[in-house]
């Protein structure tokens, strides 16, 4: 009989353990979407910063690096998911597009109110296509905090940039031009010997 309690005892110890670790593994996923794209030179990709599976969300802090041959970084604006638990303060990262990053790019709510739940986007990013290559662009130094200014726990998906060589040079259509003109010049020139035969 103290055999089958103590069976009974570890079984249910086992199935709290097991849920536990289960919960634990079901963290927050900030994530840049699209995980790839391809662009031609010249040509903008749109990687927005997204966050999945969070609880309370009050306040964040990222960098997101990346290969600085291949694209370069023209813009960053504050997404929509923080904005819906209330007033914000947005700071844009600072880009060096010589080193290919953005770095300490924050925003955090405004005031004693609780965090954002669920899925949606932190920050959308623009990037230039500079020259045929992929690049990896990667997030580091994340920080998520809570209400109470306790770190949530979170895991990263990072994401590529292709870029393909450009559509059309730009001598051609200066080419172009000169032959036009020059084809306008003959005709002038032979409607000129015309009218003076």
């Amino acid at each position: 009989m103290k055999r089958s309690i103590y069976q009974g005892i570890l079984a249910a110890t086992a199935v709290l353990i097991f849920s536990g670790c289960a919960f634990a593994d079901a963290s927050a996923v900030v994530s840049l979407q699209p995980t790839s794209s391809t662009i031609s030179t010249g040509d903008i990709a749109i990687v927005d910063v997204d966050i999945s599976g969070v609880s309370d969300l009050y306040a964040y802090q990222f960098d997101v690096l990346f290969g600085a041959a291949t694209v370069s970084a023209t813009s960053e604006n504050e997404g929509s998911f923080l904005l819906g638990g209330g007033t914000t303060f947005f700071v844009p990262g600072a880009v060096d597009n010589l080193g290919g990053s953005v770095t300490a790019t924050a925003n955090t709510l405004i005031g004693a109110i609780s965090g954002v739940d669920g899925s949606g986007t932190l920050v959308v990013l623009q990037f230039t296509g500079v020259a045929p290559g992929t690049t990896s662009i990667d997030l580091a130094n994340v920080i998520l905090l809570d209400s109470n200014f306790n770190s949530i726990d979170f895991s990263t998906q990072n994401a590529s940039v292709t870029v393909q060589g450009g559509g059309v040079p730009a001598s051609e259509p200066s080419g172009l031009l000169l032959l036009g003109m020059g084809l306008i010049t003959l005709v002038g020139f032979a409607r000129r010997k015309d009218a003076t035969s």
